[in-house]
């Protein structure tokens, strides 16, 4: 499958399928009930709560950084989801979670925090994280991030979204969102 959700959720997740811009074995990140960004799961893009029409879900995403950012310095970090589906809510800085992890282990070996985050801008549909970080991407590393405010569709099934590492490299990926069980 060449399309793979990045994340939908940023927190533990849903694994999906990966394709030659996504991460193979490394997990998708996600904040454990003491706040650490650990990974969780196998996929772009993951929601931690997958069920319709919820609201403030935490969506984890991840990207495979190639030869297009190597050597660049790690400035943004970009979610589009579909327009018509989703609702991205604003965040503030310390509330979103953010790391690298650098040999493929499928931990973050790198975090950063809100002193790293110089902007979060978002519309009704993005969010696009911006940094002053200091890190130098390599080919290979997997950056992570945990995005707190994404209303889900009220439609259950499998959804398109669009990650941008550095405005150079964009992956798309699939998250899956369920029927709600309450109903």
């Amino acid at each position: 499958m060449r399309r793979i959700l990045l994340v939908v959720a940023l927190a533990a997740l849903v694994s999906v399928a990966g394709c030659s811009g996504f991460v193979g074995e490394t997990g998708a990140p996600s904040s454990d009930a003491d706040g650490t960004l650990e990974t969780a799961g196998n996929g772009t893009v993951e929601a931690q709560n997958q069920t319709a029409d919820a609201t403030a879900a935490n969506q984890t995403v991840q990207i495979e950084a190639n030869e297009s950012v190597a050597g660049s310095e790690w400035e943004s970090l970009s979610v589009t989801y579909p327009r018509e589906n989703f609702t991205v809510e604003s965040a503030q800085h310390e509330e979103i979670a953010l790391g690298v992890d650098t040999n493929g282990d499928g931990a973050i070996d790198r975090e950063f925090n809100e002193t790293h985050v110089s902007g979060v801008n978002n519309n009704d549909y993005s969010f696009t994280v911006e940094l002053d970080a200091d890190y130098t991407l390599e080919d290979g590393d997997v950056v992570v991030a945990e995005y707190p405010a994404v209303n889900n569709p009220s439609e259950p099934g499998e959804y398109a979204v669009e990650v941008t590492l550095n405005e150079e490299q964009t992956v798309e990926g699939t998250i899956e969102i369920t029927a709600d069980e309450s109903g």
